[in-house]
């Protein structure tokens, strides 16, 4: 696909939510986490470790060989942005919103994932705006990318469990 297109092609990738994530925020970074892992490409992901629902969140994977220094806050990501960085920003599309509009200032070539309608225009067009308001939520729309490029057997239990709970925190539990 386009997305993995852009993966392959990038230095590094930053993968980034909104402030104060929740769930749905931290499942879809870590499914599109595994896609880049999937394409052998570094990678980190900022968020805010400090935050109390992240840090309960980080518990899943401090013993996981494959996120040993992944994690990141702001100051580290913008450390790791290159000429050639692939930033893609998931759960979220209005850059006061982002975890680090910083970060977002200063790459090139941003892709987003977000099942919010649009709510600002962006500065830079992204190179993949995939917006999807129909969706019940960003780890729905990663999970559907995974699955047809990620085999089942190379999603880490961990990573599954934050993919299915931010569709259950975003659907109310399929109660709508």
């Amino acid at each position: 696909t386009e997305l993995i297109n852009y993966i392959c092609n990038a230095s590094n990738v930053i993968v980034m939510a909104h402030k104060f994530p929740d769930y749905d925020a931290f499942g879809a970074s870590v499914g599109i986490a595994r896609l880049v892992m999937h394409c052998g490409v570094k990678l980190n992901v900022v968020t805010n470790l400090k935050d109390k629902n992240v840090e309960r969140c980080l518990k899943f994977f401090k013993d996981d060989e494959d996120y040993k220094g992944v994690f990141v806050d702001s100051a580290q990501g913008l450390d790791l942005v290159r000429s050639e960085t692939l930033l893609i920003i998931v759960d979220v599309n209005n850059i006061n919103m982002f975890e680090s509009s910083d970060i977002a200032n200063n790459v090139d070539k941003i892709v987003i994932v977000d099942h919010h309608r649009k709510t600002a225009e962006f500065e830079r067009e992204p190179l993949i705006s995939y917006i999807e308001p129909s969706s019940s939520s960003a780890s729905e729309l990663v999970s559907e990318m995974l699955e047809s490029a990620v085999s089942s057997q190379n999603l880490l239990k961990e990573e599954a469990d934050m993919l299915l709970s931010g569709i259950f925190l975003d659907t109310k539990q399929f109660t709508r």
